[in-house]
């Protein structure tokens, strides 16, 4: 976590107008890896309609140790994909790949190679409309990670999308209390990101998990990484990922990390004169399985502006 500013010029005029109509959603590997109904699918899309999901992360399944996936965890994605399109064109499906770092090996180039060839045939044969990278936790110092995204950028052609997801920002300046105060065991600092933005067309940035414990300190430390991390870029597409889920581990507190404080988080980084609105693309929701209607209202009163 970041070294949090407190003090910064307000966007006058704004009226939080904030919205771009491409907002993003993580959901689950049954659309792809379950056959679903015409009618499921068509209420599926309709939901991503009604709340301007213009991005969906769906889950093809873990990356295996060897880099490739389990062919049934996808084995209906064709199916999806043709369904989805026919009722909207517009929304983007890219295929989500994670793992935990430790369990694969990425400084194995035949492990690299598995995991490129894999986001050929998902992009390019299957027709994900890109991938999308969850691979945690990455660090400043991990030139693999940065190796695989060239190899997987260059195995698909340029009108597919890759995405990556990246966990909040540790500005260089506060390394050194990270390293020697905290203890932490990886970095994920400006370095990591711009490494990962030479190669990435989209970065989603995961604000949840923080151990925070206060609504009011939650929502300053999202404004410092909106702040942050929008004024890295240019032309990049950022997305702020923000929790739907109630149960998580210690890192998690549901009364403090929510939908509402997530948006009112972002929307008050946005009204900060140091971010830079043109490389804002919208916000994403962890995950779209566990959202309630509760929520989806919070949603569309607060970011969507609806009555």
């Amino acid at each position: 976590m970041g070294i949090i500013y407190f003090v910064g010029i307000p966007r006058f005029g704004s009226n939080h107008q904030y919205n771009k109509g491409d907002n993003a959603v993580w959901a689950g590997h049954e659309w792809i890896g379950e056959r679903k109904t015409a009618n499921q699918i068509k209420q599926f899309v309709g939901t991503l309609q009604d709340h301007e999901i213009k991005t969906v992360f769906l889950h093809v399944g873990p990356l295996l140790k060897d880099g490739k996936i389990e062919k049934k965890s996808y084995i209906y994605s064709s199916y999806f994909l043709r369904q989805a399109k026919r009722i909207n064109k517009d929304i983007k499906y890219q295929a989500w790949l994670g793992q935990i770092r430790g369990k694969i090996d990425l400084d194995d180039k035949n492990v690299r190679k598995n995991v490129a060839n894999q986001c050929r045939i998902l992009a390019q044969f299957i027709g994900f409309d890109g991938i999308h990278f969850d691979v945690e936790p990455v660090s400043d110092d991990d030139l693999a990670f940065i190796d695989l995204l060239k190899e997987c950028k260059e195995n698909m052609t340029e009108e597919k999308v890759l995405s990556v997801a990246l966990p909040d920002i540790i500005p260089q300046s506060f390394l050194w209390f990270t390293d020697k105060i905290l203890h932490f065991d990886n970095v994920n600092s400006e370095v990591n990101y711009q490494n990962v933005a030479k190669y990435a067309d989209q970065i989603v940035v995961m604000l949840y998990d923080t151990k925070l414990h206060s609504s009011w300190f939650y929502k300053k430390f999202i404004v410092e990484q909106v702040t942050r991390i929008t004024s890295l870029f240019e032309n990049k597409k950022i997305y702020f990922g923000i929790p739907a889920y109630e149960k998580g581990g210690n890192d998690f507190d549901a009364k403090v990390e929510n939908v509402k404080n997530g948006i009112l988080g972002v929307i008050m980084g946005l009204d900060n004169l140091r971010s830079n609105l043109d490389s804002f693309s919208g916000i994403s929701i962890y995950p779209y399985w566990e959202i309630s209607e509760d929520e989806w209202k919070t949603f569309d009163t607060l970011w969507l502006n609806k009555k």
